[in-house]
């Protein structure tokens, strides 16, 4: 991106913090006249309900990196959340999450971590092939559930589990946490409120990194599939399922509406370890209107990591959970020059005579007698400290609370793993694949 394709309108960079991003979305809000809301009224209502203490108590099935990480360090930290069971195979994984939550029971067994009639709430962070059958299991329980995502392996236990959820009318929330994300609920906001692309036409995004994915087992006479299940079909949808769904439910949500149809190519092109999922995917969807969604994941080269693009005729806008990447605005030369283009402040000439413009980061302040609070942000992409993962949680929690709307249900959810599957199918096929409507539906 040089600047002598476009101007460029910077809201976060290396040096900048997504607090600032979040200040410069308002600043060109304020201009604009148009008030930025969603995220921040959904922060207000979190909090309001987050007041709402009665305990509840919840057992997580899965404590491995992800689960004890990510998904049971982040349950801990919401108020009124009681822990007091905990499921894993692994006993070293087992014991390191029992050390936090003195009390609580362990087992090797989930089904009898389900049995318990005092769990109200479970948090699955297993395998993606474990998915379907212990959440399904858990809403005949009768508990409410998490799962991490992809939500499962194949679209017929997706469906299965969605039908199992309306069955036992429970809840079933899917941790794609960029739902719960305050700096792409703004994004979404500048896209839909302030138009800073105009007309969306095509999108770009991937998630590229350099290594095999493969981890040493542990102890090392343990059955390489169990510690490096991702990297074997009979387990995994490799890529597109654990990297691409939390894009593609990036562009379906920022789009509102899912692929029509998907063509792809991958392979087994570098590393020849026995692997048997692709270690390189490239794949285009079309979605309604003629919009077209290029994503590409690679484990050869990590440059410019991982991040989404959405191009319209009057703009683009980059976002990314990484913060080493840049999430900006860059205005297209024919676009028409708007009101907030005009009050940016600290113009700097470019080069070949371009201007890059920075915006007012007090210019938020305007926002202030409407109520709206914005600009409690930090590097890490979190809202008062908390991540995006913490406040996917809390969300579940309330929802169980309260009746609240969980960050993302199963119908989002489905949308991802149809769309993940089907791609797989496109680039072992070598065909353009048709998606069909029945795919989204029950």
């Amino acid at each position: 991106m040089t600047q002598d394709r476009q101007p460029q309108i910077t809201l976060a960079d290396s040096a900048v913090s997504r607090r600032d991003f979040i200040q410069g979305a308002a600043a060109i809000a304020a201009a604009m006249g148009v008030s930025l809301t969603y995220a921040a009224e959904a922060q207000e209502r979190r909090e309001a309900a987050l007041k709402e203490s009665r305990p509840v108590n919840c057992g997580i099935i899965g404590v491995g990196t992800q689960g004890y990480g990510q998904i049971f360090k982040s349950a801990l930290s919401v108020p009124g959340v009681k822990m007091v069971a905990v499921c894993d195979i692994y006993e070293p994984n087992l014991q390191r999450a029992l050390k936090d939550v003195p009390g609580a029971q362990g087992y090797k067994d989930y089904r009898a971590l389900l049995d318990r009639p005092d769990i109200e709430a479970v948090l699955i962070a297993t395998p993606l092939y474990l998915h379907a059958p212990i959440a399904i299991d858990a809403l005949k329980a009768g508990k409410q559930v998490f799962c991490e995502k992809m939500m499962a392996y194949d679209i017929p236990s997706a469906k299965a589990m969605a039908r199992a959820a309306l069955d036992a009318k429970k809840i079933l929330q899917i941790g794609h946490q960029r739902r719960a994300d305050v700096l792409y609920n703004h994004a979404w906001e500048m896209i839909h409120s302030a138009k800073v692309c105009g007309k969306i036409t095509h999108i770009r995004a991937q998630w590229n990194r350099n290594g095999s994915w493969r981890r040493t087992p542990v102890p090392k006479d343990t059955n390489d599939r169990h510690w490096n299940w991702r990297l074997y079909k009979e387990y995994s949808q490799g890529l597109m399922a654990e990297l691409g769904t939390h894009q593609i439910h990036a562009v379906n949500w920022f789009l509102g509406a899912v692929p029509t149809a998907v063509i792809g190519m991958g392979g087994i092109d570098y590393w020849k370890d026995g692997r048997t999922v692709y270690d390189n995917v490239m794949v285009l969807f079309e979605y309604p209107n003629n919009v077209r969604f290029a994503y590409t994941s690679l484990t050869t080269n990590q440059y410019d990591g991982y991040y989404e693009q959405f191009m319209g005729d009057g703009g683009t806008l980059i976002i990314s959970e990484d913060r080493k990447v840049s999430s900006a605005c860059f205005r297209e030369p024919r676009a028409q020059q708007e009101d907030w283009m005009k009050s940016a402040v600290n113009k700097e000439t470019g080069q070949r005579g371009q201007s890059g413009l920075k915006l007012d980061p007090e210019a938020t302040k305007k926002l202030n007698q409407s109520g709206v609070k914005v600009g409690e942000r930090t590097l890490s992409g979190s809202v008062a400290g908390k991540s995006s993962y913490l406040l996917e949680l809390e969300d579940f929690f309330n929802s169980i609370r309260t009746g609240s709307p969980v960050t993302c249900d199963w119908r989002e959810a489905l949308g991802c793993t149809v769309a993940a599957c089907r791609a797989n199918e496109a680039i072992a096929r070598g065909t353009r694949i048709e998606i069909k409507p029945s795919d989204y539906t029950l």
